[in-house]
């Protein structure tokens, strides 16, 4: 249930969508840590400034992107949608402080997706409102005073709740901290400091960036120890700055090399393979975003269990290995970016410190199995290449929203429907043909039924031979609505010269039976210049057979 739940799904595709930029990221970022061992200091420089500007604006995209889908979903202007979560993001974010200290953007993940769910929710509600209805027949200028109107009230109460939530404790005499105290070099706090990291990072919030202070506080006992047992041989702590980088973040936050391996091993869906083997490379290196965003483990209830529970193992292993003396206690800074085995050589100077985190990238491999299984077992849907493309209509878009039921859907059942619906948006368009329906006796045209075809770019015209695959695809409601929409609004001629003339329009078993489709039709045809009395719906029989009291119930 929770991995069909469509606000899940949403999220878990506009992370999808957003990739190619965390890609883009840590490519840059790469660049700049190799040009800056070979001394090359002004690339070096420019990659740097590259990518950490790259990975500011990701949060953005991540709300633009997510505002733009609800608002496929929610038959709302994607216009009004846009702007108006955009502006309540960078505000919202400007008045509880969440501005990057590098970049002066919003930084918070949360805050982009909860901005964007919150303000299309409203938009949704207002619109229905008369004040502030739009009318999807006229032109957007037409429309002008409604859009503004929307969005400069959704802003407004957004904003202005925000402001008496923050007013509100302000104004609470807080006598304790919100982030606890720890000493960074005990066992129980280094314990407590990795699962608080690792439960920001799975709601979208750098763990690092939160809890910076302690790791600083960390680096400098650490150069502080290293020094002493230099020159006056005391013992080396057990917990130093690289050891959460050496033993609890193998991969990156979570020790996610475990779960690439995990993947690369086991999985049985081609995609988490394709994926698994290009972020393979990154996260020998320690990076890790793509995989987080690309599963995703953020905001994924599966795989959040796992991403805390490893690190904290590993924690647990690492500390009493290095407490018994099984292996020595890391005896240099070394860069985070060190791929792992030569870390753990370099960072203790033996051979045990690789073989210990060999132990922990196994041992993480094993507890990331069942997680990883439950997921790749339920991993039916379609590829999201369809979410990236919107060419398959010459007026109103539809958005090619996908029925995800998983986070990195597989393709075996779907990949023949796929590769047609692809096809159809690459070489052609959807065009509405009207059947006329003549009195024998007036000779009069009085009614039409709508025939949707397919017209390539050689001009042939296609019947629908394709519903089938839009079928297979969950893609039959938004299909369904555009051609209701579309005949609406170019039969209105029509049926303000004759009260009597009808319209017929074939919808399918899914979109009839898809949550809010009365509400959703009879919002078209109370925007439109015809009554009910001049539609006609044709379901098909098979859907009658199948869910007898279900339809009967919506008709």
């Amino acid at each position: 249930n929770l991995s069909s739940n469509k606000y899940l799904v949403a999220v878990s595709n506009v992370f999808l969508m957003a990739l190619p930029i965390s890609l883009i990221s840590t490519f840059c970022d790469l660049t700049a840590i190799f040009s800056q061992k070979m001394g090359w200091d002004t690339l070096s420089i420019t990659t740097g400034y590259v990518g950490q500007m790259i990975a500011q604006m990701f949060p953005i995209l991540i709300n633009i992107y997510l505002s733009s889908y609800l608002a496929s979903i929610k038959r709302i202007p994607k216009s009004v949608a846009i702007a108006t979560s955009l502006v309540v993001f960078f505000l919202v974010s400007q008045q509880w402080n969440l501005i990057s200290v590098a970049v002066p953007l919003p930084n918070s993940f949360a805050l982009a997706l909860l901005s964007a769910y919150l303000s299309c929710h409203l938009i949704f509600k207002a619109q229905n409102l008369p004040i502030f209805r739009v009318d999807p027949f006229t032109s957007a200028i037409d429309n002008s005073g409604h859009i503004i109107s929307i969005c400069a009230v959704s802003i407004i109460v957004m904003v202005g709740v925000s402001t008496g939530i923050h007013y509100l404790i302000e104004s609470i005499d807080f006598h304790f901290s919100i982030l606890p105290e720890l000493n960074p070099l005990s066992f129980t706090d280094g314990l407590l400091y990795e699962f608080l990291r690792g439960v920001f990072w799975s709601f979208g919030i750098n763990g690092h960036n939160v809890l910076h202070m302690y790791k600083t506080e960390l680096y400098s006992l650490t150069t502080a120890n290293i020094a002493d047992w230099q020159n006056f041989g005391v013992d080396l702590n057990i917990v130093s700055t690289n050891f959460y980088d050496f033993f609890t973040g193998i991969g990156g936050s979570g020790n996610t090399l475990s779960l690439v391996l995990c993947i690369l091993l086991f999985a049985r869906s081609r995609n988490y393979r394709t994926l698994a083997k290009t972020v393979l490379i990154l996260s020998l290196f320690n990076i890790n975003e793509p995989i987080l965003f690309g599963i995703p483990v953020i905001f994924n209830p599966i795989m959040i269990i796992p991403f805390l529970l490893v690190p904290m193992v590993s924690f647990v292993v690492a500390y009493g290995a290095i407490a018994i003396g099984l292996v020595p206690p890391l005896s240099t800074v070394q860069s985070w970016i060190m791929p792992p085995l030569v870390s753990g050589y370099l960072g203790t100077g033996a051979i045990s410190g690789a073989l210990l985190q060999l132990i922990i990238i196994i041992i993480g491999i094993g507890l990331y199995y069942p997680f990883f299984k439950f997921m790749d077992k339920r991993s039916l849907g379609v590829d999201v290449t369809s979410i990236f493309n919107n060419r398959f209509f010459t007026s109103d878009e539809i958005e090619a929203k996908s029925k995800l039921t998983s986070f990195i859907p597989s393709l075996h059942k779907n990949l023949q429907a796929q590769r047609e619906v692809e096809k159809l948006q690459q070489e052609g368009e959807f065009i509405l043909y009207f059947q006329p329906q003549v009195d024998i006796h007036s000779k009069k045209v009085v009614a039409m039924e709508t025939l949707l075809r397919y017209r390539d770019s050689d001009g042939n015209i296609r019947p629908p031979t394709f519903l089938s695959s839009f079928t297979q695809l969950g893609l039959m409601p938004e299909l369904d609505f555009w051609v209701i929409e579309r005949s609406v609004q170019m039969m209105t001629p029509l049926a303000e010269k004759n009260p009597d003339f009808k319209l017929s329009i074939n919808v399918s078993p899914t979109t009839v039976l898809t949550k809010d489709f009365v509400f959703n039709f009879a919002k078209i045809v109370n925007k439109s210049a015809l009554d009910f009395h001049q539609l006609e719906v044709e379901i098909t029989e098979e859907l009658l057979v199948q869910d007898e009291n279900k339809t009967s119930e919506i008709i």
